[in-house]
């Protein structure tokens, strides 16, 4: 049992080590996004500080959602493992190995899904054809390597504007390639984000001035389809600060429209998945 707990722990650790990974390599980190916001705070306007501020929070909110959905799991596990709902003991040969095999199962379903080809079959399921689907994989990586050269230009040169905008070069091409009806089949086929849930209102902010509440899901801004807190961000940098903009939510599954000056919206976001 001793020995099932200690696997089980490390299992934790692995998972928040995991999460930390996440969080600093994903396509906006919130370290990265610090480091934009402190290296260079005298060159970027306060505009793109705030936005970049929000997208920190936001990415920060993801990880320990990530995380805290881990550690339920393995609380679960050990639970199971005490004995608390079981009347009879059960051996620890009885016991390790459908946690071994758990895992072993899990890790294999990660390294399936991830592979190209469980991306490439992933798209298809999503209505692909198979053609696109590898042209689409291919393509990821061509622009993931020109999305970290860009970056790496960016801060050898200490252009703080160039590495704002390099950090999601990548997607924004692979959305202008595809365009968004077929950009948004890919993302829910990736389980990536297809619009910003609200998962908080700051006081005296526009978003609450709009009467945004959490639970909203904003899917489009000043016209422009939203599918995460960075084309909330950039969208709201594009343009004249101040002007009014609509919104477009959905509440409770009601379509809405709200009207907000362009510029910082006051809210903590996350993904919202179908």
């Amino acid at each position: 049992m001793k020995k099932i707990i200690v696997v089980i722990i490390v299992s934790f650790v692995a998972a928040f080590a995991t999460a930390s990974w996440l969080y600093t390599d994903g396509s906006v980190s919130s370290v990265d996004n610090t480091q934009v916001v402190t290296a260079f705070d005298s060159g970027l306007p306060v505009e793109k500080r705030i936005a970049a501020l929000e997208q920190a929070v936001s990415d920060e909110r993801q990880a320990r959602q990530w995380l805290q959905e881990e550690v339920m799991y393995l609380t679960g596990e050990l639970e199971l493992l005490s004995g608390g709902n079981d009347p009879e003991p059960q051996s620890d040969i009885d016991v390790e190995e459908p946690s071994v095999d758990s895992r072993s199962a899990r890790r294999e379903d990660y390294r399936r899904r991830y592979s190209e080809e469980g991306r490439i079959e992933a798209l298809i399921e999503a209505g692909f054809l198979p053609s696109q689907a590898s042209l689409i994989v291919r393509r990821e990586a061509e622009l993931q390597m020109e999305a970290l050269q860009g970056r790496y230009d960016a801060e050898r040169s200490g252009d703080p504007v160039d590495y704002y905008r390099s950090r999601n070069a990548g997607n924004d091409a692979l959305r202008e390639e595809l365009g968004d009806a077929d950009y948004e089949r890919y993302l829910k086929a990736n389980n990536r984000s297809t619009s910003v849930s609200i998962s908080s209102v700051i006081d005296s902010s526009p978003a609450q001035a709009a009467g945004l509440q959490p639970g909203d899901e904003i899917v489009r801004y000043d016209g422009e389809r939203v599918f995460s807190m960075t084309d909330l961000s950039q969208q709201a940098i594009d343009g004249v600060p101040g002007q009014n903009v609509a919104v477009d939510i959905v509440r409770n599954g009601v379509a809405m429209q709200v009207v907000m000056p362009r510029g910082p919206v006051g809210i903590s976001g996350g993904r919202r998945r179908q």
